[in-house]
């Protein structure tokens, strides 16, 4: 079984105690923390035909795990070498295979690293090809009863915030597209 960061990244030395953070290496003093990968998510609305005057907000249906099945806000892991509004340009083409400028947005506004990126019009939608990540793309509407479609419980607080902030409450619906 590999145990992360088992061994000191300075010098080699096993830790003695693995079972808990900070490690602190008995060869060389360093201390290691188990920090979190920070993750990009992005809320990128869309003015749809279908609904005159309302915007949606884009999503995808998760093909992994966990929530397999769910619908999410799109986003993923950070790469070392990205900003926050790079990795989520990244994470909405590679998820939904749709381009956001990456000069303009996303901009990050939480410290839960969520972005808002500008509005794109539904002609900016190229055609979906699902991936082992998302099998479906689609636009969620509406602020009630977001629990019942989305996987995680932070994605429906989001959405409901931004749908606060538009003064648009109702209930979700969702179109794929």
């Amino acid at each position: 079984m590999n145990t992360r960061d088992a061994f000191c990244s300075s010098c080699g030395s096993a830790y003695a105690d693995v079972t808990r953070y900070p490690r602190t290496c008995g060869g060389c003093g360093l201390q290691t923390w188990a920090n979190p990968v920070p993750v990009s998510v992005v809320l990128v609305s869309v003015e749809h035909a279908a609904r005159p005057g309302r915007v949606g907000l884009l999503v995808v249906r998760r093909a992994i795990e966990p929530q397999k099945g769910r619908l999410a806000l799109v986003g993923g892991f950070l790469e070392e070498h990205e900003t926050v509004a790079q990795g989520g340009v990244r994470e909405v083409r590679e998820e939904a295979g749709v381009v956001v400028d990456p000069t303009t947005a996303p901009r990050p506004n939480r410290v839960l690293l969520f972005s808002l990126a500008a509005t794109l019009p539904q002609t900016a939608l190229v055609p979906f090809s699902p991936s082992s990540e998302t099998s479906e793309r689609g636009l969620i509407f509406g602020s009630r009863n977001l629990d019942a479609w989305f996987a995680f419980p932070l994605h429906a607080e989001a959405v409901r915030r931004f749908y606060a902030a538009l003064g648009h409450d109702g209930d979700a619906d969702y179109l794929p597209c």
